[in-house]
């Protein structure tokens, strides 16, 4: 019996990979053991990208007051704090506890506090705003550690971590696990594969639900924003459109609308802005034609149609959320919508559309 559940357990999160040799031919990489949670802190220091393109490391090693410390601590785009813990051999108990308890002093980290060990962290050349100016091509936000969470790492993921975690995330606690694999292929070259237990953006999200910012920004509340920016009509007519096709999640200044999964995740589709950009005069979108036409069968095309004449393709490589679409090439359209023509052309078309396969009802 213990032996069934070492080899059920070895074989969970696990990632094989084949190199195409022709149209014919597949040749399987085998995976390899190199000791990989010895060398990943200094990887992931060097690269977070590995797990997160929409992380910045501010901070490794770094002392709690409890007597610990934290591995890798970050901020995302959005200026909230991600405790990254790697499992090095400790056992699931002790690693989920060790994150929570990490999880437990970042959340009342100051924005100074902050500052000061990204600052013992960062070349000396290097201040903290200039390093997330850098990475994100955005200013750091004036309002830090809103909502926190952490990641996990580990090389494998045992069945007693997987249940731990899945059930504190049905807690709404914003706690996730990836596993970083090994590969080597005949050339001697080496490859990293990496896979999260639940979809990254669901589990931003419920970072966002639990932050400090969760009560500063309701769907409706955004509303009175957008009247005073003098696109509330525009506003109004987009959140009353899609209702019942997409579901919407307030997040800053910003309503994200989504598609629901049958498993209960959701994906962003169309992000929309609630202040008005003086300049253009109208209501700011972004719009991820790739998932559109993935989980809704709306082609990029078609898209272009439905949306604004100012509307322009946009490279969305940096798009958070799941790993899976954030990858280069990957397409979406920026742009305003400056009448409530244009919003209900829109709304009206993406209503129409029948394949909605993927959504719940």
């Amino acid at each position: 019996m213990e032996a069934n559940d070492a080899k059920r357990e070895e074989s969970m999160q696990k990632v094989r990979l084949w190199e195409v040799i022709s149209d014919t031919e597949l040749q399987e990489i085998p995976s390899s053991q190199i000791n990989l949670e010895e060398r990943l802190e200094d990887w992931l220091a060097t690269d977070i990208s590995v797990l997160d393109p929409n992380l910045l490391v501010i901070g490794r090693q770094v002392p709690t007051d409890f007597g610990g410390t934290i591995d890798l601590l970050c901020l995302d785009t959005a200026g909230d704090t991600v405790v990254v813990e790697l499992k090095k051999g400790r056992t699931p108990r002790d690693v989920t506890a060790q994150a929570l308890d990490y999880a437990s002093w970042v959340r009342d980290l100051s924005h100074e506090h902050l500052t000061s060990i990204a600052e013992d962290y960062l070349s000396d050349s290097d201040s903290l705003d200039s390093a997330f100016q850098e990475r994100f091509e955005e200013p750091l936000p004036d309002e830090l550690n809103l909502g926190h969470r952490s990641l996990i790492v580990a090389e494998s993921m045992d069945s007693s971590t997987e249940r731990i975690v899945r059930y504190l995330s049905s807690m709404n606690v914003p706690i996730n696990v990836a596993t970083i694999q090994h590969f080597k292929d005949k050339a001697g070259r080496s490859m990293l594969a990496q896979v999260y237990l639940i979809e990254p953006e669901e589990a931003e999200a419920k970072s966002r639900a639990t932050s400090k910012r969760a009560n500063r920004g309701t769907v409706s509340g955004l509303q009175a924003l957008a009247d005073t920016n003098g696109i509330g009509e525009l506003y109004a007519r987009m959140r009353s459109g899609v209702r019942g096709t997409l579901s919407a999640s307030p997040y800053m200044n910003r309503v994200w609308y989504q598609v629901r999964l049958d498993d209960g995740g959701v994906r962003t589709v169309l992000i929309v802005n609630a202040i008005a950009d003086e300049e253009k005069d109208g209501m700011g979108f972004t719009a991820h034609a790739d998932r559109l036409k993935d989980l809704m069968g709306i082609e990029f095309e078609t898209l272009r149609t439905w949306l604004p004449p100012n509307s322009y393709e946009h490279d969305l490589s940096g798009w958070a959320g799941s790993s899976k679409y954030d990858k280069r090439g990957t397409r979406g359209f920026v742009g305003f919508f400056q009448s409530t023509e244009e919003v209900d052309r829109f709304v009206n078309a993406l209503r129409s559309t029948t394949n909605l396969t993927s959504m719940t009802s």
